[in-house]
């Protein structure tokens, strides 16, 4: 991008679209250029309360197995821990509780479970030696290490460690902090409304046309939408929507102060986490390969001018807005790894067996590697991608808009290598084949569980039941 534009079009209100706006507010370079965010609030607060930004909690961490996660996680805690009331992390949208993350043995090759626990403890032992706080990271070396540390009898993992310099965020409040502080800037016009389809001319992309006919116009448009992001672009092998379960129960007040105390637990393995509860709401969830969600969709944009549009298949995110029962159910492989969770990890016993006070699936845009995508179209001007959250953006929050402007200018340095548009697509994958659509799988070392699983088919089992 030579000169900055006159206008820009975010669609998309999540982490990728309100931050980016933020950093846009921010720079000298960008002030005379108009932004826009369309989102589908149906006249509620911006972002929409079924984006996967907008929850009780989300785990902040600089343990990752790629250092350079690790250390944006470390640059953008440092915005976290800021905890005056007008500060991202006061008033309670950021706890320092401690992070166990722990993994089991297996015959796995190195980028499992263990493999990325074992890199992520090395990636954040270092960075607390830089900054003079070795001492918050100890290692739990067997299993009646961490039994004893997280005082449970179930089977937390095999090997681990305590992080004492992570914690977890109240997300919806976060996103709310955000969404203010953007308004208050008086810079981004707000538009409620679902978007249909990409406008095109020639070669160009030149806007966005909304389910009451109208058509936003811009000289760039920047689609963040998240899980959604492939209805409107074919993302096929690149990007692709997955469900992940999440439940929540009613806990009582003795209850609540043994779980407030205890650091959030994950075991990579498995993939199950609790975090600790803010309220008599105990969270617990598990983070997969995920369920997929094949549907037709008729006006995504095609690779290039040269295609046509045509319908094509694409996991898409089923939620509350679709006016589907099924929106937010658990298949019965998710409600009792969730119960699991429960008897492996929490120290409160008989948590297992008690009733859901709610359920939902959270929609993430899940990449082969669990990279983002941020980059300009290969096949199309004027169009921005910032897609590919993989399960664990949020946390990126008060750091990541700066970075995807920093794409968007082509001063994306290492982390826009990164992110960049890969010249190959993963295989088949987000096609069918034969029949039977073919899931992209994360294959990071972070993910548990099956891959490829169809949600409509496992839930058509629990029914049969």
């Amino acid at each position: 991008m030579n000169q900055s534009p006159r206008s820009i079009l975010i669609i998309g209100s999540g982490v990728f679209g309100l931050s980016t706006a933020w950093a846009l507010t921010k720079r000298p370079s960008f002030g005379n250029t108009a932004i826009t965010i369309v989102d589908d609030v149906r006249g509620a607060s911006f972002p929409p309360g079924d984006s996967a930004s907008v929850d009780s909690s989300r785990i902040v961490r600089a343990d990752y197995a790629d250092p350079d996660y690790a250390e944006l996680a470390a640059l953008a805690q440092e915005e976290w821990r800021k905890q005056g009331d007008d500060e991202l992390g006061g008033q309670g949208r950021y706890t320092e509780s401690g992070l166990v993350l722990a993994a089991n043995e297996s015959a796995e090759p190195k980028m499992s479970g263990m493999g990325y626990t074992r890199s992520s403890w090395e990636n954040t032992s270092r960075i607390a030696r830089e900054s003079g706080q070795a001492d918050r990271i100890r290692t739990l070396e067997t299993k009646a290490d961490l039994q004893r540390f997280l005082g449970v009898d179930g089977h937390p993992g095999d090997w681990g460690y305590i992080n004492g310099l992570s914690g977890w965020a109240n997300a919806r409040e976060g996103m709310l902090w955000l969404y203010e502080r953007v308004k208050a800037t008086g810079r981004v016009n707000y538009v409620d409304a679902q978007v249909e389809e990409l406008v095109t001319e020639g070669k160009r992309v030149v806007g966005a046309r909304l389910d009451d006919s109208r058509v936003l116009t811009a000289d760039v448009v920047f689609v963040a939408a998240g899980a959604w992001t492939g209805s409107l672009v074919d993302l096929r092998g690149r990007v692709e929507a997955t469900a992940q379960p999440l439940g929540y129960i009613d806990i009582s007040e003795e209850e609540f102060q043994v779980l407030a105390k205890q650091p959030v637990v994950l075991n990579l393995s498995t993939g199950l986490f609790i975090i600790p509860p803010q309220t008599r709401v105990l969270k617990i969830a598990r983070h997969s390969f995920g369920y997929l969600n094949p549907v037709v969709v008729d006006r995504a944009l095609p690779p290039s001018p040269s295609e046509e549009r045509r319908p094509i298949v694409v996991s898409r995110p089923l939620t509350q807005r679709d006016g589907s029962r099924n929106a937010r159910a658990l298949p019965a492989d998710a409600d009792e790894a969730l119960r699991q969770a429960l008897r492996d990890l929490s120290p409160v016993k008989g948590l297992d067996v008690r009733p859901w006070r709610e359920t939902r699936l959270c929609w993430y845009s899940d990449t082969s590697d669990g990279s983002f995508l941020a980059d300009w179209h290969p096949g199309w001007e004027g169009l921005f991608v910032a897609t590919g959250d993989s399960g664990h953006a949020y946390k990126f929050l008060p750091v990541l808009g700066d970075k995807l402007v920093d794409c968007m200018t082509g001063t994306g340095g290492r982390l826009g290598d990164k992110w960049k548009w890969k010249k190959e697509a993963a295989g088949e994958a987000g096609r069918e084949i034969d029949g039977r659509f073919k899931g992209l799988v994360t294959m990071d070392g972070s993910r548990a569980g099956r891959p490829g699983l169809i949600l409509q088919e496992e839930l058509s089992e629990l029914s049969a039941r």
